[in-house]
């Protein structure tokens, strides 16, 4: 491969941010659960807790989607043939992702944010369903970057494996 220093660069780069979303992800709802189940935290505060929290947790996931996204398209456009489906999968799960979120974001999370605004309303049958839509929307777009990290670090295939 001709340009290796770019592909090795960009495969680094995109396992890495791979892995930084699902740690970030994950620590982020352990401790927004925390928050939310802390018995000394009224119900006012645990709204201002999630209108705080939730649009930092968007905008850093949709950086990270991106920023894989571009590493992972490159490293697919720079591969060599025997990896190029490999990183095409990782580029389109990436993407799928990234889409996931975004009509997260819209679809559920903006909605939930109106429904607690202001803070310590009572929690309609509607919100309950929109927080049910969004861990369940959570699980989803985790798992399909879960995939993605897990095929971008598989070893990679060399002509001299066959």
């Amino acid at each position: 491969m001709k340009n290796q220093k770019p592909f090795q660069i960009s495969l680094v780069l995109v396992r890495f941010l791979l892995a930084a979303w699902i740690g970030a992800a994950v620590l982020y709802v352990i401790t927004s659960v925390a928050e939310q189940t802390y018995t000394k935290f009224s119900s006012p505060i645990r709204d201002q807790l999630a209108t705080i929290r939730f649009p930092l947790y968007f905008c850093f996931g949709l950086w990270i989607h991106a920023l894989a996204g571009v590493f992972a398209c490159i490293a697919w456009r720079m591969s060599t043939l025997e990896n190029r489906r490999r990183f095409l999968t990782v580029f389109l799960l990436v993407l799928l992702s990234s889409v996931l979120i975004t009509l997260d974001y819209f679809l559920v999370y903006l909605p939930l944010q109106e429904l607690i605004t202001p803070p310590g309303q009572v929690r309609s049958q509607k919100f309950i369903q929109l927080h049910t839509l969004s861990r369940h929307a959570n699980e989803v777009h985790l798992t399909v970057m879960l995939v993605a990290a897990i095929v971008a670090s598989l070893p990679l295939k060399t002509t001299e494996s066959k």
